[in-house]
């Protein structure tokens, strides 16, 4: 009986200690070891708001102070003495250091259009294959028509078909071979027949190619590169193409959007075609197929190769990175 009585009065004690200082409570329990972990983190919590009373009574404090209750100092009388000021020259006026001006910065060029006749399907081929994996350009699109170029407009019109697919497509680069099936008789546009490769015809040549030029300088194409034909075994095209290529070479002159790639001399030596010729790596390879005019993969890889360079001196491309040597292991 005495024992409950004795444990009665204990718990009367704890508990009216509690209840006078519950946080004095709270933090004293905490730092025994049977506190859990909410009484611990409730013991932070009470003398974290302990410390934030005290600072904000701080600051009310130092806020509430008269300042013009406060005792004045004795004003002592300034001593008067002769001082000679020394009077500094102007200084010469520093004209205003003018900030350079940011660079421009210029879009990338996303979208590469290939347009002409199937010698340019065996090019355009080879120019998606290089820039997918030197330049990370996948968004490509080659358009050829077999049999077709700048004279026989009444068989296929490529002034019609190219504004389609500039509006369709919308490139940003636009890479042209035209001239293979041109060298045949041609009606002018005012209705009139020529021979190939007379005054005459090359006057109407000359037009058809400065309209179609005139087709992209006007359009949102941002550039144009036209490519030159490589020299030939047969004698018409050896005669026909150095012709066609000036007249492709003087309407590039008349627009900064189009720019004339030559490749005449990459296959010739001596006036002649040279059928074996290495690539970039070394490696030695026939240039053209039996006709003497479209190329081989291996030709179609040294042209394509040509306008890649060409397009990143232009900066239309960025210089591939050297590839990574794997790191040797210890």
């Amino acid at each position: 009986m005495k024992d409950r009585e004795i444990l009665l009065i204990v718990t009367s004690v704890i508990l009216t200690l509690i209840f006078s200082n519950l946080s004095l409570f709270l933090k004293s329990f905490a730092s025994t070891p049977f506190a859990s972990p909410e009484i611990k983190q409730a013991a932070r919590q009470i003398q974290l708001d302990h410390f934030k009373k005290s600072e904000q009574d701080f600051w009310s404090q130092i806020k509430d102070i008269n300042f013009d209750s406060l005792p004045k100092e004795p004003e002592i009388p300034p001593v008067k003495t002769e001082t000679k000021v020394a009077v500094e020259p102007p200084k010469p006026a520093t004209a205003k250091k003018q900030t350079p001006a940011k660079p421009k910065l210029t879009r990338p060029y996303r979208r590469f259009l290939f347009i002409g006749d199937s010698v340019m399907f065996d090019l355009g081929i080879q120019l998606q294959y290089t820039l997918k994996k030197k330049y990370n350009i996948t968004d490509t699109k080659i358009d050829y028509k077999v049999s077709t170029g700048l004279n026989r407009i009444d068989y296929y019109d490529w002034y019609a078909r190219t504004s389609q697919i500039l509006n369709n497509y919308q490139p940003d680069v636009v890479i042209i071979l035209f001239g293979a099936n041109d060298p045949q008789n041609i009606i002018d546009f005012q209705g009139k027949a020529w021979a190939v490769l007379g005054k005459e015809w090359q006057k109407a040549y000359q037009e058809r190619v400065e309209k179609y030029a005139n087709l992209l300088n006007s359009s949102s194409v941002r550039k144009v590169y036209w490519i030159g034909q490589s020299i030939p075994t047969k004698s018409l095209y050896l005669k026909a193409f150095p012709i066609m290529n000036d007249i492709y070479k003087n309407a590039s002159k008349s627009s900064s959007k189009i720019e004339f790639i030559s490749t005449w001399e990459t296959f010739a030596q001596a006036g002649k075609l040279v059928t074996v010729v290495a690539d970039k790596s070394g490696k030695r390879g026939y240039v053209k197929a039996n006709d003497g005019v479209h190329f081989t993969s291996h030709g179609a890889r040294i042209i394509g190769d040509l306008v890649a360079d060409k397009m990143v001196a232009d900066k239309i491309l960025k210089s591939p990175q050297p590839p990574k040597s794997p790191k040797k292991k210890p």
